[in-house]
């Protein structure tokens, strides 16, 4: 089931949210690209020093971030580095973005740690952290969690 999760977290980031550089734009139907991945009850915490980010409880409440998020967002770009499973319920992923604020006009050049806990090919939590130590803090710091992400504490 390992690879099979990373896919699915390989397929969610490759949607127009996240691919390529564009001008940051909402999906059409984020709510039903949403529920192509999420559990209803899904948990989603983003990194708390971006806009308007709080924890999100279900579907509805990760759409209306998301719609947020990237609306605080004239250009948006992200690429995937590195996408990993640790055990068989959870895959590890290492991004990096650029950004620029619609109104602030401040330009984001950084890191993104990404923690995926799936269950039956769906996410059920996600964290999003700036450094890798919050990422394998969240995963859980076990000997399987440090070689399998290859980082260090």
């Amino acid at each position: 089931m390992s690879q099979e999760n990373v896919e699915v977290v390989q397929a969610y980031l490759e949607t127009p949210l996240t691919a390529g550089e564009s001008d940051a734009k909402v999906p059409e139907d984020l709510a039903a690209w949403i529920a192509e991945f999420w559990e209803s009850d899904g948990d989603y915490y983003p990194i708390r020093g971006f806009p308007e980010a709080q924890p999100c409880h279900g579907r509805e409440e990760i759409v209306d971030f998301l719609t947020g998020y990237i609306a605080a967002w004239e250009r948006y770009r992200y690429v995937v580095n590195d996408v990993r499973t640790i055990g068989d319920d959870r895959v590890f992923v290492r991004g990096h973005f650029w950004a620029e604020g619609r109104a602030s006009g401040v330009a984001q050049d950084s890191d993104l740690y990404h923690c995926f806990w799936l269950r039956h090919g769906r996410f059920i939590r996600c964290e999003d952290h700036l450094t890798a130590q919050g990422v394998l803090h969240a995963l859980g710091p076990t000997t399987e969690t440090f070689e399998a992400a290859r980082l260090r504490e």
